[in-house]
Parts: C-alpha cells; structure tokens; sequence
C-alpha cells in the first residue's frame, strides 16, 4: 500500500483525524511529506496567528510543524505537566524513552541536550503530545 493510501486509511478509519507532528526545521522535508498526502505544502504563507488557530483545529493541517526554536520551553513544560498529573502511561518496554524521561535536565525551562539521553526521543515525545491537553481540575 502507498504511503498516501495508508495515511488516507488510517485517516478515515472510524472518523479517526490523524495530525502529524514533525519539527519545523526541515522544510523540504515537511513540503514533500505535504505534497505526498494531498495537502497545501506552502505552510509558510500562515501568519503566527493563523497556524495558532490551525494547531487547535483538528480538521485543518495535517501535518503540522512545530517550531523547536519558539516553541521547547511551552513544550517541555506541557509534557512536564502531564507526567505529573498522571495523564500519560509509559510502558517500560520503551526503555529509551523512559531513560530520556529520568535524564532530562531542565535548565530554566529548556532541555539541556548535553546532559539528557536519548533527546531525539524526547523531541519526539514531547510532540506527540502536542493535541493533549486537559481541563484545570476544580
């Protein structure tokens, strides 16, 4: 199956909307990936607000970049939040992922690269749960 029809199927199964987060600082890449499921691959002609608007709707882009550059303190703090209230389940068998977890060193709201293992995982992670968030508890 084509990588466009395999998108399209996962896509359609059971009114299920699949968002790709991707970090921005490939652009030929992101273009190509756009281009390759149907979607409008000048994503720069968005202004800053348009693509905050676009990052809350789930029927808009697709696939959707995330820059790290503005981006990894809201980020980091949004994936800290989680795994503290409990929200995200981890199964050990992503021992990479967990090790990236109980290495990460926040300095001043960033990711210390240096000193956390595996950060590559840890990116990706941390863009996986872009689409999650939950109400203040009262």
């Amino acid at each position: 199956m084509a990588r466009s029809q395999t998108y399209a199927a996962l896509s359609n199964r059971r009114k299920c909307y699949v968002r790709v987060y991707i970090d921005g600082a490939n652009p030929s890449f992101i273009k190509s990936l756009k281009r390759m499921i149907g979607e409008d691959e000048h994503y720069e002609k968005y202004t800053k607000e348009q693509m905050e608007r676009n990052a809350r709707n789930m029927y808009s882009m697709k696939v959707y970049p995330i820059n790290f550059a503005t981006k990894h303190k809201e980020m980091l703090g949004h994936t800290k939040l989680l795994l503290e209230r409990g929200r995200v389940a981890i199964s050990p068998k992503f021992h990479k992922l967990v090790t990236s977890l109980y290495t990460a060193v926040d300095n001043e709201g960033s990711l210390d690269k240096q000193l956390t293992s595996y950060p590559d995982i840890l990116d990706a992670f941390r863009l996986s749960l872009q689409n999650y968030y939950f109400r203040e508890e009262r």
